[in-house]
Order: C-alpha cells, then structure tokens, then sequence
C-alpha cells in the first residue's frame, strides 16, 4: 500500500512540477496527492530567493479550480532551515501561489 502512495505521489509531484513551470497553465478537475515520507533529512534555502523542496508539491503562477489537494505526507527527524532575504524551504508541504 505505502509502494502505492509513493508511486501516486512520484507522479502527482511531476505533473505539479510540469505544471509550476508552465507559467499561466490551469489544474482543473485534478487531484493534487503529497504523500512523501521524509526521515532524517536536511532541507536548507542558503542565499537571497534560494529556495528548497523535499518532499514538496510547490506550483507557482498556475491557476487551480475545481481541484482536491491532500497532504498525507510524514516527516521525521528532518532539518528544514531558510536563511537570507527571500529564502524559502519547504518540508512535506504543499505550497500554492
């Protein structure tokens, strides 16, 4: 089953990910699943506008409509650290703009 969530989740990342970059593109109808476990990691965002993603769904300039977003993902023993002016680190989160 986790194999399952992990597969769901590897491939709803990509396409969130396709879709963050396609400034201006529409989710719609779509169903947005972060189910990403993370364990003893370290996610640091060094420097001015750095940003850092682990286990993250991150879609920028896209509009979503009509969608379900689900964040089951776990975190465990995991540094997340953002340092500078603008610095964004994102750990297990789903992040819409």
């Amino acid at each position: 089953m986790k194999t399952t969530y992990a597969a769901i989740a590897f491939v709803m990342m990509t396409v969130a990910a396709g879709s963050a970059m396609a400034e201006g593109s529409k989710i719609e109808k779509s169903t947005l699943i972060n189910a990403s476990q993370t364990t003893n990691s370290l996610n640091a965002a060094i420097g001015e506008n750095a940003s850092a993603n682990t286990g993250s769904i991150s879609i920028k300039g896209s509009q979503v409509s009509k969608s379900t977003v689900i964040n089951a993902s776990s975190t465990t023993n995991s540094l997340n650290a953002a340092i500078g002016k603008g610095a964004s680190a994102n750990t297990g989160s789903i992040d819409i703009k």
